[in-house]
């Protein structure tokens, strides 16, 4: 199911990095700023979507799901420090930009999503169909 989805992404992963001779994490390192970092989980009722989300307010993440796809979208403002006057950094990271993530979730009942987003960490759990159910595509706030 799901997990045979992400295993294989990252057999991929592991086997480009062996052929090309790169570091084991090489891939991996120069994506972490790109993406928000998730697991996905499933049961026979619901999967659950948990996504990292540090530095951004409630107000500032987008959650949607239609056509079977689930959608995240957050932004983030820049981090401005003042307090170094004499500008002594020597080393920034923190930044603005918005980023999105799209997962295949197919036969959700979408007026049943629930959202929770506590400490930099987004859960959403999205009950699966039975036979019948409405697939109607809600937006979530």
């Amino acid at each position: 199911m799901t997990n045979d989805m992400m295993n294989r992404h990252n057999d991929m992963m592991d086997a480009m990095n062996d052929w090309f001779g790169f570091p084991r994490n090489f891939f991996d390192d120069t994506e972490i700023e790109n993406i928000m970092q998730s697991d996905v989980a499933e049961t026979d009722k619901d999967y659950t979507v948990k996504i990292d989300m540090p530095g951004m307010n409630k107000e500032d993440i987008n959650v949607n799901y239609k056509d079977g796809f689930l959608t995240v979208v957050g932004s983030r403002k820049s981090f401005k420090d003042t307090s170094d006057k004499d500008k002594n950094i020597i080393h920034k990271e923190r930044s603005e930009g918005r980023i999105s993530r799209s997962y295949r979730l197919p036969n959700i009942v979408a007026s049943e999503i629930r959202a929770q987003y506590d400490n930099g960490v987004l859960t959403i759990t999205l009950p699966k169909q039975n036979a019948g159910a409405d697939s109607n595509s809600i937006h979530i706030d």
